[in-house]
């Protein structure tokens, strides 16, 4: 947030809990005892000595080849308690080495006997990140756990105080900066409590966790399944494979089972056997879930047993929910569950204030059980700046971004640190990898960013053992049918594993790793640049290199397109201009647009004659035997329509119609009228017999107006005209009137002084944009402002950004005395992005769906006449 918690805490509104109790829809009919709120305040080394005497002879602790009762364990505690209370000072900091050892938890417990906050180091950790971390956390003892310690008769455990540091927990360092988080007693009882209480875990309870004792999920389980006086069984997953968990579950009959998602999609899809009926609880947390994991554990658990989420973090604990039966199933991720009672939270946006209602934006928590601080350099330092009040109150921000439906649940979107920009609209990686996950054959997937090749998508997928020879090809495919283009990934690769952390969630740097091998093989390969297919002619060389430097990325393939590979207007024009300094020579502005693909394009450098201008692009082409004609606006270009276009799915050809004088060679037309007259012939001879659709995009609208009255006026049947954020001549927006403002000083005056106000973005494009690009637009703009609309016989379809200028009038409304029907439709964004990222998707979808509609009612050309 922008400002400090303590105003954040003044401003906000905190839900304090959920209105469902902990074991709602879970095993409500369960006995158990229940875990008292005042335990919570009492050291834990006082609570498991209570459990040791009421049942010592019970197993508390079992492995691969050892069971450890209550008693013996609490013998062990003793020992280690006094060891290191007489090694260490009070607030030292012990470090334990996390192997999978019953030792290894009698160590731990002993630390908080002892009065003394541990460090649990997962060995499995990469050298160089064990390394650092011990380097920033400084513990005053390291234990070497392969020595026994007996108590003395007189030993009795340490007071502990509720808010003084249990452990220290690091994260995962998948940023490469692992920071040591400090939890206190008070957190983790909290954690315990709620644990107990949910699941109504008790004494007949045999727990596996499988995730590593150095994770605060791990020392949660633990310490939960000792309070409860359950046993707790360890198990080393980083060495036992899916058929030894799988055995592990069946034959020590394991009740309640806590693992991450990915871990449990491997271990249960390797196995064809339904797990035994004493397994009755399964607890799913530390990433996301999707409701395909839900369909595959339902299919594997015995009937009746219930699935937990969990939903928390290294600084606290947040929500749980038990997963109904007949829970909706409309989305691949799972909701994320209800708030725990203790916790306040809020949805903040991005400037910090509180977000609407249904909105998505970043949650925070605001509870005594929010992690201390962290801890470095041998200290728990303290963020002054969390604290809130005299009660103990701090402030954690989750950076998840999540959203709270009406029955209560959130629904996690993803991660701020997770948020890229795709070609200016935001992604959600998370989102991506869920969406990839729904083809049956991938079993993992990782997405990142390669920012150097232009903010683009790759995705790394793990096949299933049974996945098809084209799965990729399957995947792409998939998600070019259920995904917008800024979502869909620019490379597929596929990968035997995902590389992930103990703790499962993704190791960021071996990903990094892995993608930049993959990027210098693949600069290296022959057949790109350095291919004997491109390096015999010099204009292919050449214009191979400036497609790298616009679109940042290296030519794969002849029939590569500049567009489907991200080329929009902007590097369009810096294509051009970069070639027009390389060649020696003047391009027409519209060249990418005839010929996108690199063969193509290149074919026609190599040409010698002149281009003759044609207003005619194919957009898109199309079987149909009815096209629509798109006109373009103020530039004259019909690039900004090339998104529009491709992503219509109508049947016919979506065809631009771009302006004369964009080869710098030929005048710009002067009026509207003689544009459309100039169109007019196009379009005949493209189409001889109508029905005929016309569309404009802003100025174009004026253009297709009057192409309609000319085609009506003349006997032809006109179907459909789509006006796109235009606005009749004496109505215009503030923006034309900035952009005939800022070309009359070019071309009076050169390059002065920006107006304020104007867009930086079109104004950096068109500063350095060629004289024939400026000359067009301000003969667009002339010809506008002297254009007087006349009566059109038939009807209009007024498309209105829905983010438009609320000092202007309606558009629908300036147009609706100019014709005999009008329709009125919104479309997503602002006047400069409705054809842009995911509007354009939209405004496709809508665009079609008009046209489809207007040539089934679409009335003879005589009902137009009798109207005029």
């Amino acid at each position: 947030m922008n400002q400090s918690s303590h105003s954040a805490d003044a401003t906000l509104h905190w839900s304090d809990q959920s209105h469902f109790p902990l074991d709602w829809n879970g095993p409500v009919g369960r006995p158990f005892h229940r875990f008292p709120d005042d335990a919570k305040s009492r050291p834990i080394a006082d609570l498991l000595e209570a459990v040791v005497r009421r049942h010592p002879e019970r197993i508390a602790l079992m492995n691969a080849d050892t069971s450890v009762t209550y008693a013996e364990l609490w013998r062990e505690v003793a020992g280690w308690a006094e060891f290191i209370a007489g090694a260490t000072a009070p607030g030292d900091l012990v470090g334990i080495r996390a192997t999978v050892s019953s030792t290894v938890p009698m160590a731990m417990l002993g630390c908080l006997a002892a009065g003394r906050p541990f460090l649990a180091i997962d060995p499995d950790y990469p050298p160089e990140l064990v390394a650092r971390v011990v380097d920033d956390a400084r513990p005053a003892l390291l234990l070497e756990l392969d020595q026994p310690h007996v108590a003395s008769r007189h030993w009795r455990p340490a007071s502990l105080a509720p808010d003084a540091p249990a452990c220290v927990v690091f994260t995962s360092g998948s940023t490469g900066q692992p920071k040591g988080i400090v939890n206190s007693q008070r957190n983790l009882l909290q954690r315990v409590s709620q644990s107990i209480n949910a699941a109504h875990i008790g004494s007949d309870d045999r727990f596996l966790s499988l995730v590593s004792l150095s994770s605060i999920v791990g020392v949660r389980d633990l310490v939960t399944a000792l309070l409860a006086g359950a046993c707790i069984c360890l198990l080393d997953t980083q060495k036992a494979g899916a058929r030894e968990i799988l055995r592990i579950i069946d034959e020590r009959r394991i009740s309640i089972l806590f693992a991450f998602p990915a871990l449990l999609r491997s271990v249960v899809e390797s196995h064809q056997l339904r797990a035994g009926e004493h397994l009755r609880l399964v607890r799913v947390g530390g990433d996301t879930t999707l409701w395909s994991d839900i369909a595959l554990l339902r299919n594997w658990m015995p009937s009746g047993a219930l699935i937990q989420l969990v939903y928390a973090a290294t600084e606290a604990p947040i929500m749980q929910w038990f997963v109904g039966q007949s829970a909706p199933e409309d989305d691949g991720r799972i909701p994320i569950g209800y708030p725990l009672a203790g916790n306040g939270l809020a949805i903040v946006d991005e400037h910090g204030a509180a977000a609407r209602a249904g909105q998505a934006g970043e949650l925070l928590v605001r509870s005594p059980y929010v992690a201390l601080g962290t801890w470095t350099k041998g200290h728990c330092v303290a963020d002054p700046m969390q604290v809130v009040g005299d009660c103990g109150m701090r402030i954690f921000r989750t950076g998840d971004l999540v959203r709270r439906r009406a029955d209560g649940l959130f629904d996690r979107i993803g991660r701020q640190d997770r948020q890229v920009k795709i070609r200016g609209v935001r992604v959600e990686l998370d989102g991506v990898e869920a969406s990839i996950r729904r083809h049956a054959g991938v079993r993992d997937v990782a997405v990142l960013v390669r920012s150097d090749d232009g903010a683009r998508l790759v995705a790394y997928v793990e096949p299933h053992d049974a996945a098809g020879d084209d799965l990729l090809g399957e995947v792409e495919a998939m998600m070019r049918r259920t995904v917008p283009p800024h979502m869909r990934p620019w490379r597929y690769y596929e990968t035997p594993r995902v590389p992930r952390l103990p703790n499962s969630k993704l190791d960021g740097l071996a990903l990094r790793s892995m993608d930049l091998a993959k990027s210098l093989q693949e600069e290296s390969r022959p057949g790109r640049l350095a291919g004997t297919w491109i390096e015999r002619d010099p204009i292919e060389i050449i214009v191979a290199h400036i497609w790298r430097e616009v679109l940042g990325l290296a030519l794969a393939a002849a029939d590569d397109d500049f567009f489907d590979l991200g080329g929009d207007s902007l590097r369009a024009i810096s294509m051009t201009v970069e070639l027009e300094k390389t060649l020696g020579r003047e391009l027409p502005m519209n060249l990418i647009n005839q010929s996108p693909t690199f063969a193509a394009f290149c074919a026609i450098l190599k040409e010698n004659a002149p281009s003759v201008y044609s207003p005619l692009v194919v957009l898109k082409p199309g079987r149909g035997p009815t096209p629509l004609f798109f006109i373009h606006g103020v530039g004259g270009g019909v690039m900004e329509l090339f998104g529009i276009g491709r992503k219509m799915h109508w049947p016919g050809a979506v065809i631009g119609i771009q302006a004369r004088g964009l080869d710098g060679r030929d005048p710009p037309s002067d009026s509207v009228q003689a544009m459309s007259d100039e169109y007019y012939a196009a379009v005949k001879a493209r189409q001889p017999q109508g029905p005929y659709l016309l569309c404009g995009y802003s100025f174009g609208g004026l253009v297709a107006f009057e192409l309609a009255r000319r085609m009506c006026e003349r006997g032809d049947e006109v179907a459909f005209v789509g006006l796109l954020a235009t606005l009749p001549p004496g109505h215009h927006s503030l923006r034309l009137w900035t952009w005939a403002s800022y070309f009359c000083r070019q071309i009076l005056k050169g390059m002065g002084s920006k107006k304020r106000g104007f867009e930086s973005r079109e104004r950096r494009a068109l500063e350095g944009a060629p004289a024939a690009i400026r000359s067009v637009t301000a003969s667009a703009l002339a010809a506008s402002i002297a254009y007087r609309p006349g009566k059109y016989g038939g009807a209009l379809s007024v498309f209105e950004p829905v983010n438009r200028d609320l000092r202007l009038p309606s558009s629908a409304q300036l147009w609706r005395r100019h014709a005999a029907a009008l329709k009125h439709y919104s479309l997503q964004g602002r006047h400069d992005d409705m054809l842009h990222g995911s509007n354009a998707e939209a405004a496709a979808a809508l665009l079609t769906q008009c046209l489809e509609e207007s040539l089934e009612a679409s009335p003879p050309s005589a009902r137009y006449a009798q109207a005029l």
